[in-house]
């Protein structure tokens, strides 16, 4: 009889330690267990949960873009545009953050220092998006005007050196984000000899960009390119 009931005791205690290691039993060891299953993060528990919306659009058509990328930078959280170029992010913590748009065939864009109130459901971003190499407009308004940083004089055509022609081309250079020519057309010619060689030289300039709103912007400039002969025209035999 007594040893039937050290062997009841012990087969107890062994239960009793199995129970222990696999249920937690205090408050804080069933917080971290909750939260190793949900997959938030610790610092994020107790914050009010945000909600943000918007719209995502082309910047020259205006018209939506769809399947664009909604990213809470440093989250985990993100969303998709819909057929006409809306999204919504739910369960974002309080905070601030930067939010940014990525699209097949546009240029990225971030948003910074964007404000999340406690349990506020509010507007997000409206995204304008630029697509990747597109024209400019013929006039855009900025801040600074970009700055050649390197010039290059236009070759003189040899049929116009020995007809004794000069003249003045004027040029419209489309000029990239980076300073760099991505495109050239003659707007204004004294001589139809001399379009070419402004051209060309047009295409190895190089600049600063121009500014908008403290980013560098894609512009169109016009240059003049001048042909004039040194000590003037040749003298006919």
């Amino acid at each position: 009889m007594r040893h039937a009931l050290l062997l009841w005791m012990i087969l107890s205690s062994a239960r009793i330690v199995a129970q222990d290691k696999t249920v937690p039993t205090d408050s804080n060891s069933i917080a971290e267990t909750r939260s190793s299953i949900s997959g938030e993060n610790l610092e994020d528990q107790g914050k009010s949960k945000c909600r943000i919306y918007g719209t995502v659009v082309d910047e020259a058509t205006r018209e939506p873009i769809s399947k664009a990328k909604i990213s809470v930078l440093g989250t985990k959280y993100s969303a998709t545009t819909s057929a006409d170029g809306q999204y919504m992010i739910e369960s974002i913590p309080e905070g601030l953050y930067q939010i940014k748009a990525e699209a097949a065939e546009y240029e990225p864009k971030t948003i910074n220092n964007y404000s999340l109130e406690e349990k506020s459901t509010k507007s997000g971003p409206l995204f304008f998006m630029k697509k990747k190499n597109q024209e400019p407009p013929e006039f855009v308004e900025v801040e600074k005007q970009p700055t050649p940083t390197k010039q290059v004089q236009p070759a003189y055509p040899e049929a116009a050196r020995r007809a004794g022609a000069e003249g003045t081309v004027w040029i419209s250079i489309w000029i990239d984000a980076q300073g760099n020519p991505k495109k050239a057309k003659v707007i204004k010619s004294d001589a139809e000899v001399f379009n070419q060689a402004a051209l060309d030289a047009a295409m190895q300039w190089r600049f600063t960009p121009a500014v908008l709103k403290k980013e560098p912007v894609a512009v169109w400039v016009a240059i003049p390119f001048k042909f004039k002969l040194n000590g003037g025209p040749p003298k006919s035999k």
